[in-house]
């Protein structure tokens, strides 16, 4: 089952450089399992990986 439709996709979209991230404690659930300080930080390693990581939820994992 595809649960993709579910995970929101982060604000980052299409963006090819991170911007400084914020250092307030967001924390959101990336769909490999990882949990990230905030969004920004989920965003960075989407663009460091090249990888589709997706917000599963907020809060930890």
């Amino acid at each position: 089952e595809d649960k993709s439709s579910l995970y929101r996709r982060p604000s980052c979209l299409g963006r090819t450089v991170t911007p400084p991230c914020p250092l307030n404690y967001s924390p959101v659930c990336g769909s490999n399992g990882q949990t990230y300080a905030n969004e920004c930080a989920l965003c960075a390693d989407r663009l460091a990986d090249n990888a589709d990581i997706l917000i599963v939820k907020e809060g930890p994992c």
